[in-house]
């Protein structure tokens, strides 16, 4: 191993648990508590040392939220896709709202730090969940189980997912602990968003 490739590899290593660290701050206390000074505490690093990997906290909230939009598309990946398209989709969206449930505050953020309006080639790209959900959508579309209607074809029908999933999603992780009714309530609303997909309409009728 050169000295090059040594020296990467410790730079790397330095940079993800600098990463590591801010996650874990702002799951733990939220990310107005996040600064270079509590993140230096954290992994018993110099707050001037830090600027070598990161210009910024800025910077360092904005890889973090990249790696959470990567984890939860990681978790929706690792769904059995052989699954009938309409049980398919239906997990996917568990798996987006267990994510949130899991992980409140990292989530908020993901959101709150997406620019107001997010490229094409970035909603599309390998990394985003969005592409996963497109992907189911189109499945079910070829194998004639949910049917398109002029106005409300693949994307449209994508949209309307995943704002129905992230609305419950984020009603989740703001209701009181111990709202025993939500997993019912959260399962009847994605068959209603299945069937409204299986009969080409948004209302589920």
């Amino acid at each position: 191993m050169t000295r090059s490739t040594a020296r990467r590899r410790r730079h790397e290593k330095t940079r993800q648990a600098i990463l590591d660290a801010a996650r874990q701050i702002i799951v733990e206390q939220g990310p107005d508590e996040l600064s270079m000074r509590t993140l230096a505490a954290r992994i018993d690093y110099s707050p001037s040392g830090l600027y070598e990997y990161f210009d910024s906290k800025e910077q360092i909230i904005q890889e973090v939220c990249s790696e959470g939009h990567w984890r939860l598309t990681q978790a929706m990946n690792r769904v059995d896709d052989t699954l009938p398209p309409e049980e398919y989709l239906l997990r996917i969206g568990e798996v987006y709202i267990d994510f949130a449930v899991e992980n409140p505050e990292l989530f908020r953020l993901m959101f709150a730090s997406l620019p107001a309006e997010v490229p094409d080639e970035q909603l599309l790209s390998s990394r985003s969940s969005f592409r996963v959900l497109l992907q189911a959508i189109q499945r079910g579309i070829d194998s004639g189980v949910f049917k398109t209607q002029p106005g409300f074809e693949l994307y449209e029908m994508a949209f309307t997912s995943w704002a129905m999933v992230h609305g419950i999603a984020m009603l989740r992780i703001y209701m009181p602990e111990g709202t025993s009714s939500f997993e019912a309530y959260k399962h009847q609303a994605l068959l209603a968003l299945q069937r409204g997909l299986m009969n080409g309409s948004e209302n589920g009728k």
